[in-house]
């Protein structure tokens, strides 16, 4: 980690995770702040792909990213994110869904106002968890870098619940900048079996490339009320938003939900890192 260029860009933030583990509600609170604006996954899927294997060109790329965002947003008062309705919602998928239909993307991008005043050195945090993840070797060593993760039942009870690439064990925009994650999940025939994969991908990357005070629990994001993200943006501390966990969705299928507990108890990898067998075991008590 270059300790010199993580001070230099302090007020800009890398925001990465595992999908459907809270970055958008994370991004939803940070916006409630003075002085800071959060944006989710503005960057086009392969704005970098050309650079790579030129890390440092990828790290410059990002820099001069943040700073045409910032200036668009001190200069014009305007950014770009995807939104919903001119707002980053604390979740961009459809409430609900008659059947086993999988809940829809309801974000567009486009640009919205930052209504609010901001310093020049306002925080500027944009998520990506794909494309971050792919590149977390390069950002992590130039940006400060978070990720956000949940428990490895709930996530996968909620991939499967909401129309994404990750529903099929497959994540184009994290394989554009990964060969060898192309490899790993091509090779695996069943759903189920790529979709354990890429969380292993998931959270192998956070646990090698970032330290532990950088990792945010999304059960903790919950039960702080959003206090967690004061290791973000210090003004966070004074966050109490009334929040309730989703861990147990009534919208996640009962059949599914079993099916997926018992694989995963049966699999290796490095989600055991943040979660226990115990954690997993105990929610999957809640659908019985």
């Amino acid at each position: 980690m270059n300790d010199t260029a993580i001070k230099r860009n302090r007020h800009n933030v890398v925001l990465t995770g595992i999908p459907r583990s809270g970055t958008t509600l994370a991004c939803h609170l940070l916006n409630k702040l003075p002085n800071t604006v959060a944006l989710l996954e503005p960057i086009e899927p392969d704005r970098f792909a050309g650079l790579l294997p030129d890390c440092e060109a990828v790290a410059d790329a990002m820099g001069r990213w943040f700073r045409r965002s910032r200036r668009r947003a001190l200069k014009k008062g305007v950014v770009v994110t995807r939104h919903v309705d001119g707002e980053i919602p604390d979740n961009p998928f459809e409430a609900s869904k008659p059947g086993k239909e999988p809940r829809r993307w309801l974000a567009s991008k486009g640009r919205i106002e930052v209504g609010k005043e901001l310093d020049h050195d306002f925080f500027l945090v944009v998520k990506d968890p794909p494309m971050f993840t792919a590149l977390l070797p390069v950002l992590a060593r130039k940006f400060p870098t978070f990720a956000v993760v949940r428990n490895p039942l709930a996530v996968l009870a909620s991939w499967n619940s909401v129309d994404i690439p990750a529903r099929h064990g497959r994540v184009p925009k994290a394989e554009l900048y990964d060969p060898e994650l192309v490899r790993r999940v091509t090779a695996i025939e069943d759903r189920l079996g790529r979709q354990l994969a890429l969380l292993d991908w998931w959270c192998g990357r956070f646990e090698q490339f970032l330290p532990e005070d950088h990792i945010i629990r999304y059960e903790d994001l919950v039960t702080s009320g959003g206090e967690v993200l004061s290791g973000i943006v210090p003004a966070a501390a004074r966050l109490e938003e009334p929040l309730s966990g989703r861990n147990a969705n009534e919208l996640y299928d009962r059949n599914d939900v079993v099916e997926i507990g018992q694989r995963l108890l049966e699999s290796d990898g490095a989600y055991w890192r943040y979660y226990t067998s115990e954690s997993v075991e105990e929610l999957l008590a809640r659908f019985a």
